[in-house]
């Protein structure tokens, strides 16, 4: 049997890099029994997905367990705008999976093992949205490879040391406004009477990878149940290159567009802590969970290029004067994020029809972490609030559940200029569209084996 579930543990390092690469916005929902009760799980943390909720949980299992988690996203995202009109983000369909193995150890100890894309958000705008020169295309992969150590102290308290391994890839293209570089085919500059429009695009891929550390606890005393996790911060030094894409209007200012390497410090996996409490009396659990992220992490980030460029422009100041105008092309920018630390609510309920199937559903409610200011197309996020419905079924040393969510988010709104990102000099060099409003729901489905030897 110990053959058996190495070949499914090497089976899935090879699936999930390729298949988290389809993976979309930040997600909490990495197995379908914890989601099915709105991902309160910390205090009940009773099957091998416990590695990701309350890794402390596995002390209290028997024998080995690998499981197998599929979550399918359904994202319906638009922009809208009275003056500007309607576009859909075109990021819709994803699919999130995960995987965990647990084994006692002795008496006392046991091991778990676990693989998730925990941090991942993906924007994906049309060629003609209108905050195109913010983010056209926005990708955070993630993923995050976990062992942890748990210790059962007594019949009724656990703990678990575990370190995270993150791996974290980030894509970010947005479009540029070239015109004061577009030439006319007369007379070599800009036409003080017929301006000559282009665009470009700035293509960024970056990657690194950041250790982080987490602890846990969890009681059990007759019915009732208390979990308490903590995880670190992981800060990334992301290196990569960045590319660009002109129109043939700008003729010889082409050479100012030329690719560079670029280096982006970002804590990408924030700290963040969760308590639940639990109550288990059959046929009845009930949990109540409360989590913080400490997103205020994201607050300044400093994109900086190997390669400082730019070009001599002429630019009319006057029907009858041009003047010659130094432009820059590539310089190192900020990131203005500012976001605050948020609080997530859930409450989960489970109903055990027989010793073979249960019924279980549950809310939450998800503060967001971006301000209104600033608030762009790579994350147009709001408070969201759900509800989800799901089924469990365990018959000997299979277990299969599954669950499905709505999520709804609250309506974004941009009454003006939105700081997101400044060049070199502290210049506000990039505004976003004003008048206009972020919708967004979510489906969730997600299905989830597990197998125990």
């Amino acid at each position: 049997m110990k053959g058996k579930s190495l070949l499914l543990i090497a089976a899935f390092l090879v699936l999930l890099p390729w298949a988290a690469f389809a993976s979309g916005p930040s997600v909490f929902e990495m197995g379908s029994k914890a989601s099915a009760q709105a991902g309160a799980f910390a205090a009940r943390a009773d099957d091998s997905t416990a590695i990701f909720y309350n890794p402390a949980g596995i002390a209290f299992l028997d024998g080995q367990e690998f499981s197998f988690n599929m979550t399918y996203l359904k994202v319906d995202g638009q922009y809208r705008s009275p003056t500007l009109g309607t576009h859909d983000d075109r990021a819709e369909n994803f699919f999130v999976p995960s995987a965990f193995y647990s084994a006692r150890i002795s008496d006392r100890l046991a091991f778990g093992f676990g693989m998730t894309p925990h941090y991942n958000l993906t924007t994906d705008w049309a060629d003609n949205f209108p905050g195109r020169f913010a983010s056209r295309h926005a990708e955070l992969i993630t993923i995050t490879v976990r062992p942890v150590l748990a210790i059962r102290l007594d019949d009724h308290n656990a703990i678990a040391l575990g370190i995270d391994y993150h791996d974290a890839s980030i894509n970010l293209t947005r479009a540029l406004d070239t015109t004061l570089f577009s030439t006319n085919a007369a007379n070599g500059f800009i036409n003080p009477y017929a301006v000559v429009t282009s665009e470009g695009t700035i293509d960024t891929h970056l990657r690194d990878q950041a250790l982080g550390w987490n602890i846990a606890y969890l009681g059990k005393w007759d019915a009732w149940s208390f979990g308490l996790t903590y995880k670190s911060k992981a800060g990334f030094d992301f290196e990569g290159h960045s590319s660009f894409e002109t129109s043939p209007r700008i003729g010889p200012h082409a050479q100012a567009f030329a690719g560079t390497d670029v280096n982006l410090e970002l804590d990408a996996v924030p700290s963040g802590a969760m308590m639940g409490i639990g109550w288990q009396q059959d046929p009845w659990t009930v949990e109540f969970d409360v989590q913080w992220t400490e997103w205020s992490r994201w607050d300044r980030a400093w994109a900086r290029f190997d390669r400082h460029t730019g070009s001599t422009v002429m630019v009319p100041v006057s029907p009858t004067m041009i003047v010659p105008v130094e432009a820059p092309v590539v310089e190192d920018e900020q990131f203005i994020f500012d976001w605050d630390d948020t609080f997530c609510y859930r409450l989960g309920f489970g109903y055990r029809l027989s010793d073979t199937y249960e019924l279980r559903w549950g809310i939450l409610f998800d503060e967001a972490p971006v301000p209104d200011p600033t608030s762009s197309p790579v994350l147009p996020d709001q408070d969201r609030w759900s509800i989800q419905f799901g089924t469990g079924y365990e018959s000997g040393n299979l277990g299969i559940d599954w669950y499905i969510m709505y999520l709804d988010s609250k309506t974004g709104h941009i009454s003006g200029d939105n700081l997101y990102r400044y060049n070199d000099n502290g210049l506000y060099a990039y505004p976003m569209t004003p008048d206009g409003r972020y919708e967004f729901t979510t489906w969730l489905a997600g299905f989830q084996l597990k197998y125990k030897f």
